[in-house]
């Protein structure tokens, strides 16, 4: 039987995503987002005990997609006492509604044991923080509850 150069590279592709599969190499990145938002309210919702200096968190939100299926897979998010040495983990999934906004697209990010993270997507250059009721959080003057995407 002759194979042709379309078979064959259809049978490499294939193949390749088995391997992959197998591998547990899945997840392909979808973005790096940063922002500094307001202390207290987000270490509030957290659990994590507060400072009275803490005026201001650095966050880094790196998101994945699985590399077969583009869904949603895993994150890693730092900031507060996340530290690289302890990034919170999770899955996160894609959702629809806000208080606001029935049709937006908003991200949740689990960590079992932890509060659910809510991001409304505006685009996809920036991500709003939301409450647990879904409501944006609003900033200072100093420091907003948003994510910009820096890569990817």
């Amino acid at each position: 039987m002759k194979l042709t150069l379309t078979a064959i590279s259809i049978l490499l592709i294939y193949n390749t995503g088995i391997a992959q599969a197998i591998k547990g190499n899945q997840n392909k990145l979808l973005g790096v987002y940063d922002g500094r938002t307001p202390c207290n309210v987000l270490a509030a919702y957290l659990n994590e005990p507060t400072r009275q200096e803490c005026i201001k968190i650095k966050w880094r939100l790196t998101l994945f997609v699985d590399s077969i299926t583009n869904q949603p897979s895993t994150y890693e998010m730092l900031g507060f006492t996340y530290k690289k040495g302890n990034p919170r983990v999770g899955n996160w999934q894609i959702q629809k509604g806000t208080f606001a906004d029935p049709e937006a697209i908003v991200y949740e990010l689990k960590e079992e044991g932890r509060p659910t993270l809510l991001f409304q997507k505006v685009d996809n250059n920036i991500l709003f923080f939301l409450d647990k009721d879904r409501k944006l959080l609003v900033g200072n003057r100093d420091f907003s509850y948003t994510l910009n995407r820096i890569a990817k």
